[in-house]
């Protein structure tokens, strides 16, 4: 997550070895023959409408041996969808200066591609080839979490866009 990575980079740089390294020298240190992966979502309205409910509900992750409890109902919020919408913006800006900065060009993996029939198979293999890695034979197994996006979710997306569209006067 691009907000994790100036703790991540402080925490580098308090060690010896790290001392006095700007952010793309740690990293360049820290992970020599640096490959990226850059995954993004297409649809930031859904991908923050996700964000904001799990940010609610506490539910990040529902799979076969964690089955979904919420610990709060999530209510709509559309400051808070808009803010987490200007997050993902901002992250994806920081991202690709970090990229540059690093002079290294990543693997762009999109999860709506990644979620579509044989998708999966398609980002791991295209994953081990950026990494210079033989795919062939691998069995790659079906994944363990479970989509939660559902009728409350289509709900506050169609919402917000809606309450977008208003505010900017696009309506």
């Amino acid at each position: 997550m691009w907000n994790n990575l100036p703790w991540a980079t402080a925490r580098f740089q308090e060690m010896p070895r790290f001392s006095g390294l700007d952010r793309a020298a740690v990293l360049h240190a820290a992970f020599p023959n640096l490959h990226v992966v850059h995954m993004t979502r297409r649809d930031r309205v859904r991908q923050a409408v996700s964000w904001a409910r799990m940010a609610q509900d506490g539910v990040w992750v529902v799979s076969d041996d964690e089955p979904a409890r919420p610990s709060a109902t999530p209510q709509y919020d559309f400051d808070l969808i808009s803010d987490l919408e200007a997050l993902i913006v901002e992250g994806e800006l920081g991202w690709r200066d970090l990229f540059d900065e690093l002079g290294l060009v990543p693997l762009e993996v999109v999860y709506e591609d990644v979620v579509a029939d044989g998708g999966l198979e398609r980002a791991v293999l295209g994953v081990l080839d950026h990494l210079g890695l033989d795919g062939r034979g691998v069995d790659i197994p079906r994944p363990r979490t479970h989509r939660q996006s559902d009728d409350l979710n289509e709900a506050w997306v169609a919402r917000y866009t809606d309450e977008r569209a208003e505010a900017l006067g696009t309506a």
